[in-house]
């Protein structure tokens, strides 16, 4: 019985960080001086954290779609999608306690761990984003690969360290969500303080 609930509580999770997903990443905007900066990334860091790869999957990919199905501007390419989903896949593996225990052994305490996680998952997502995104321009607007590549690098001084802290500071503070809406991996890495 207890499995077939927290099934219920996963999946009602998943479906909240979809919704939070189209918000923050379409309607939430933050000017800045080279891009616009949305927290779109942070419902799927979210998912990712709690429940693995196949949580930031979900969550990224049917928010890419519901998103630009409500908000697009243009077609729908299913490119990025698949890109979203990568990352997601990425967020997973890299902030869910349960495949990277290693680095908070590494580190002084579960936030510098956390930290440390963050920016590994920020860098692969980047790294994601940037290497296929081009791809998916090109095949639309036939633009060259490496002029939209090196284009898009500059965006990354401000979106890395902005991305890391956001991510480091929310997964921090799932302990304050009731221990029974949380998965097992996540209740024993906070029932020990640090």
């Amino acid at each position: 019985m207890k499995d077939n609930r927290f099934f219920l509580v996963k999946t009602a999770y998943i479906g909240a960080l979809i919704a939070l997903q189209v918000v923050l990443g379409n309607l939430v905007q933050i000017p800045t001086p080279i891009k616009q900066l949305n927290f779109g990334f942070l419902p799927i860091a979210v998912a990712g954290y709690l429940f693995g790869p196949l949580g930031g999957l979900l969550v990224a990919a049917f928010g890419d779609v519901i998103g630009t199905l409500l908000f697009g501007t243009g077609a729908y390419h299913p490119g990025f999608t698949v890109s979203a989903a990568l990352v997601g896949i990425a967020y997973g593996f890299f902030l869910s306690p349960k495949y990277n225990r290693w680095i908070e052994g590494l580190m002084r305490s579960r936030t510098a761990g956390l930290l440390i996680r963050a920016l590994f998952a920020v860098i692969a997502g980047a790294v994601i984003y940037d290497l296929l995104n081009s791809l998916w321009l090109v095949s639309i607007i036939g633009k060259g690969y490496l002029a939209i590549l090196v284009g898009r690098q500059l965006f990354h001084l401000i979106d890395i360290p902005v991305y890391t802290a956001v991510i480091t500071i929310c997964c921090s503070q799932m302990k304050r969500l009731p221990r029974t809406l949380l998965p097992d991996a996540i209740r024993k890495n906070i029932t020990v303080k640090p």
